[in-house]
């Protein structure tokens, strides 16, 4: 019987091991790398779409697991750098010691425990240990072993990888180079930004940025006419994002709209806006500096149902002015959670199994009009 329990052990152990096996990267996606309070919830930064350019350095990193419990880590000559490292600005670079990927590095993995084992060895960024984030500042000792939280997918080709560093959560998806991937999809989205609230517009002009679109002067728009309606194309990812506009062109983002305390902005980033979830091209009309948009945008569409409780930790109920033919659940990274055919005007979803952050909602009703909102698991 004990030569029996002993096998057992080492299937089951060997089992584990086989779904590490093979050669890992950063998923391509928004929110591959994203922080915040708590596991799951990346609202104090996440990378955007753009960074997977900015950062190809980092997103083009291999970790590669065998099957004899070592772990190598390939950077290729170049990876993302901080300053704490030495770097005059965060930018690529040349790996630097002893995060290189130089070291004789092991792993196990055990109760969904990731443990990188020899002094460097990490995923994600170097610098997030189990006691903290190292820093130039009176750094800590670089640990000789870090230790992560693990999710597989279902078919073993996505690994979530949750750390807490004390003072949050870090959050670093990873998928098989194996694994076929799409490219991202992308919207046009048309702006119609009204004026009228404001005294006067900047002779820079009127721009939307930040968040998923990226620098604060991404979307430069115009007003050709001179009727006060500043208009440009965005070109957002499938799973919406956040963004803002600014009367003028300024890098440290002081001519931001202030919508603080207003219902579409976002506390939790810098009281940006937030586009949900997009299923086709579509035109928002907004209001400079408010939530009441002067024409059908997405803050009056949004007033026709309601979310309720949000935050939530067990149910989310949905209720509309009309019925409700299907409701359909994406992560924040766009990938379709469930879909619930309904016919009726309430519905309750249950979300205990769910991991916490946010969640975005499409809602068709059943005269085929749809709408999007969001809502947060915690």
């Amino acid at each position: 019987m004990k030569k029996f329990y002993t096998l057992l052990f080492f299937a089951i152990t060997a089992s584990f091991s086989a779904q590490f096996e093979g050669t890992w990267k950063l998923a391509q996606a928004a929110g591959a790398l994203a922080v915040g309070p708590n596991q799951g919830d990346g609202s104090w930064w996440s990378n955007s779409l753009t960074d997977l350019t900015a950062r190809d350095c980092l997103f083009d990193d291999s970790l590669v697991f065998d099957n004899a419990g070592n772990f190598t880590h390939y950077m290729d000559g170049n990876t993302w750098l901080e300053t704490w490292q030495g770097a005059a600005s965060d930018q690529c670079g040349a790996p630097v010691a002893p995060h290189d990927g130089s070291g004789s590095y092991t792993y196990t993995f055990t109760n969904n425990q990731l443990t990188v084992n020899g002094t460097g060895a990490h995923i994600g960024l170097p610098k997030v240990t189990n006691s903290g984030e190292l820093s130039a500042a009176n750094p800590p000792a670089v640990p000789t072993s870090i230790t992560y939280e693990i999710m597989m997918s279902a078919n073993s080709d996505t690994m979530t990888a949750d750390i807490n560093f004390g003072g949050g959560w870090w959050r670093f998806i990873y998928q098989k180079t194996s694994l076929a991937t799409n490219p991202p999809a992308f919207y046009n989205v048309s702006l119609e930004v009204h004026t009228d609230l404001i005294t006067s517009v900047s002779p820079d002009g009127m721009y939307a940025g930040g968040g998923a679109l990226g620098g604060n002067n991404a979307v430069a728009l115009s007003d050709a006419n001179g009727d006060g309606v500043w208009t440009g194309i965005a070109s957002f990812p499938e799973a919406g994002g956040h963004y803002t506009l600014l009367n003028g062109n300024c890098p440290d983002w002081s001519c931001k709209e202030d919508i603080s305390g207003q219902p579409c902005a976002d506390p939790s980033n810098y009281n940006d806006r937030l586009l949900p979830a997009l299923t086709a091209d579509t035109t928002l009309v907004l209001q400079y500096g408010s939530c009441d948009t002067p024409g059908t945008g997405i803050d009056e569409i949004n007033k026709l149902f309601s979310v309720y409780p949000n935050p939530a930790s067990d149910i989310v109920t949905i209720s509309a002015d009309r019925d409700v033919k299907a409701i359909t659940v994406y992560n924040m990274l766009g990938n379709k959670i469930t879909t619930n055919n309904v016919m009726s005007n309430s519905t309750v979803l249950d979300i205990e199994s769910y991991t916490n952050g946010l969640y975005f909602v499409e809602i068709i009703f059943k005269d085929g009009t749809s709408t999007n909102s969001r809502f947060i698991k915690k």
